[in-house]
């Protein structure tokens, strides 16, 4: 049985640049750095973590990160402001919108809003 999810992390090749992304686009907070290997932040309920090639199980693949927000609107300025290509936006009516984006990294995160 799972107890719970304790963090989902994307592999990174430049982590001072994916933590400035972060930390300025969403206002997350670090709970933890290792240097260049590891930047941990507080999710809510589950940590967002950034891991250096090295200290990942994989380049391949990935993980997509879906980031609960109360304004969607300000968020896609935000992104747009900090470069992130957006790649899509989704509008599921009375469950609310979805934007996905390509991150600093060039990983795929979406930012959900309710209606």
């Amino acid at each position: 049985m799972l107890k719970r999810v304790q963090s989902v992390y994307y592999t990174v090749k430049d982590m001072n640049r994916a933590v400035e992304f972060y930390t300025n686009v969403f206002g997350m907070k670090l709970k933890f750095r290792d240097g260049d290997k590891w930047a941990q932040f507080d999710g809510g309920n589950v940590s967002v973590a950034l891991s250096s090639p090295e200290e990942s199980a994989s380049m391949e693949g990935g993980a997509v990160v879906a980031m609960e927000v109360d304004d969607m609107a300000a968020y896609e300025a935000k992104l747009t402001a900090a470069g992130a290509k957006i790649i899509q936006r989704r509008d599921m009516g009375d469950h609310g919108k979805v934007l996905a984006f390509r991150d600093s990294e060039g990983n795929i995160v979406q930012v959900f809003a309710k209606s």
